[in-house]
């Protein structure tokens, strides 16, 4: 049997390769299935493809189409005249593997068992999300990316990609992202992995259903967090700034994120991607730091957000050193905003004129 791909009544595509897929980490999957959209029309010399790498709790759904409604994570970002403009480019965004949006993991059939896979679902890294896609786009016949646009976990995969197919990549733009796992991440990972697996309902990954699951909205609540910093806090549920406003509000807040979050994502699928962001590290199939980043002959952007609390801008300096060192072509942007992290999802704007600029590089 071959590998398919059919696409779906909302206007995503399922790629299916029944064939087995071989792990980093030893081992393998028995068979590959990856969601994805595409935007845009790919041209004839195929030379249009811009490719974004989605962050942790996301999918696929970048943006609203006629075919989904619905709207996107980057809504504003991506589209006819947007930054990303859907008229000039052909533009693919795929659930990383071990999601839960359409894309092999956890909550998968086991093809081999009859049974979801659940906790039983194995180790898997960034770089195998990485391979899944080259695998796809080379199915497609797509055999060089105009761009890459990652952000957070996503830019991982952005900068693994210009490291180990340098041939394919021609410019890389890479946000509020790291070049490997820093102790401060993995210790807050290890906090929400901690705080799933330690409640009785998880059921070591046999659980009924996510929403039962205090430990994995205690997780989400850390994460979301971080995602901000404690000045927006401070000043979003301050009671002195808004007299309609109660400190104690960013509670109810947070209690109702963690709720929401947890009727979509799948807590198995958060553990097997935080584990595999545990282990990410560009350079440790390389001699050095230089050895790894000499290999990048694209183009490469990397942004900083001065007030992340969970990729610090120490992260994206040393990247960018990094790429300096290597002698790489590159250029840092440092952002200022209250939002933190999150930055690139809220001020569509000024994130919208850095992609610009950088798609004409």
């Amino acid at each position: 049997m071959t590998a398919t791909v059919n696409q779906q009544e909302d206007g995503s595509w399922f790629y299916h390769n029944p064939a087995p897929f071989k792990l980093e980490k030893g081992g393998q999957l028995p068979e590959l299935e990856l969601a994805y959209e595409t935007y845009g029309k790919l041209n004839d010399d195929k030379s249009n493809v811009v490719v974004i790498h989605h962050a942790l709790s996301v999918g696929a759904h970048v943006t609203a189409t006629e075919s989904n409604p619905a709207k996107g994570w980057w809504n504003d970002m991506l589209g006819s005249a947007k930054a990303i403009d859907s008229d000039r480019y052909f533009v693919i965004c795929v659930n990383n593997l071990g999601s839960c949006f359409g894309s092999t993991g956890p909550s998968n059939l086991n093809p081999v068992s009859g049974q979801l896979y659940n906790a039983d679902f194995p180790e898997i890294t960034i770089g195998d999300m990485v391979n899944s896609q080259k695998q796809l786009l080379e199915f497609l016949g797509i055999d060089s990316v105009y761009a890459i646009i990652g952000n957070s976990m996503g830019a991982m995969l952005s900068l693994i990609w210009a490291i180990e197919y340098p041939q394919m990549v021609q410019r890389v733009m890479l946000s509020c992202t790291a070049y490997k796992a820093y102790p401060a991440n993995i210790a807050n990972r290890n906090i929400q992995q901690s705080a799933i697996r330690l409640d009785p309902a998880w059921n070591n990954g046999n659980y009924t259903s996510n929403e039962d699951l205090a430990g994995f909205k205690l997780a989400r609540k850390l994460g979301l967090y971080t995602y901000r910093n404690s000045a927006e806090w401070n000043r979003r549920f301050n009671s002195h700034l808004d007299k309609n406003t109660a400190d104690g509000e960013i509670t109810k807040y947070m209690d109702y994120n963690a709720e929401k979050f947890v009727k979509i994502f799948d807590a198995n699928s958060y553990l097997v991607i935080t584990t595999a962001m545990d282990t990410y590290d560009v350079t440790q199939n390389y001699p050095s730091n230089k050895a790894a980043f000499s290999r990048i002959t694209a183009k490469v952007v990397v942004i900083s957000e001065e007030y992340d609390i969970l990729f610090t801008p120490q992260q994206q300096e040393e990247l960018f050193a990094a790429l300096q060192e290597a002698g790489v072509e590159s250029a840092f942007i440092q952002h200022c905003s209250q939002y933190g992290h999150d930055s690139f999802l809220v001020e569509t704007n000024r994130f919208g004129q850095y992609i610009e600029d950088f798609l004409s590089i």
